[in-house]
C-alpha cells in the first residue's frame, strides 16, 4: 500500500516539547506554513539539535503543533536518536511526533519514518498539517 497517501492521527492534547536553546546546538528545523481562510498559518514547527562537543552523537528533536481548523488544539512532544548507520534525524522526529500524540497511517498501515531520512519527514509534516484543517497548498521551510 505504499502509493496510498501518509495520513495523521491525533490522540489528545500533550505538552511535551522542549526547546533546547541554548543548551544544544540546533542543526535543523522545519516550518510548514499555509492558508486558511486567506490567512498564513503555520500549524507545523519542528527543531533539530545536537550536542556541542565534536563527538557528540545524540540528535533531539521538538514539534510544536497549533489547531487550523481547532483552533484550540495545541500539542508537542520530543524525541532523540543515538547510535550510528541510520537517519536519527527521522528518528528522533518520528519520536517528538509520537510523544506529541501523533500516528502516521497508509490505508490500514501504520506508518513510521525513523530512520529512513528527509523525504519521509517532509511527507510527513504535510500529512500533519493536512490534518491540521490546512487545505492550501503547503510549503515546508527548512532551516
Amino acid at each position: 500500500m505504499i502509493d496510498a497517501p501518509m495520513k495523521a492521527k491525533f490522540s489528545g492534547h500533550h505538552q511535551n516539547g522542549r526547546n533546547l536553546y541554548g543548551q544544544k546546538e540546533q542543526t535543523s528545523s522545519y516550518s510548514v506554513v499555509g492558508i486558511y481562510k486567506g490567512e498564513i498559518v503555520s500549524p507545523v514547527t519542528v527543531r533539530v539539535w545536537m550536542g556541542r562537543s565534536s563527538n557528540a552523537s545524540t540528535v533531539y528533536a521538538s514539534v510544536w503543533l497549533s489547531g487550523v481548523k481547532d483552533s484550540s488544539f495545541h500539542s508537542s512532544g520530543h524525541g532523540t536518536a543515538g547510535g550510528y548507520g541510520y537517519c536519527k534525524e527521522s528518528t528522533a522526529i518520528g519520536e517528538a511526533l509520537h510523544s506529541a500524540g501523533i500516528t502516521l497511517h497508509r490505508g490500514n498501515d501504520r506508518s513510521y519514518i525513523g530512520g529512513v531520512g528527509s523525504y519521509a519527514i517532509r511527507e510527513s509534516l504535510e500529512a500533519i498539517a493536512k490534518g491540521l484543517g490546512i487545505r492550501s497548498k503547503i510549503r515546508i521551510i527548512e532551516n
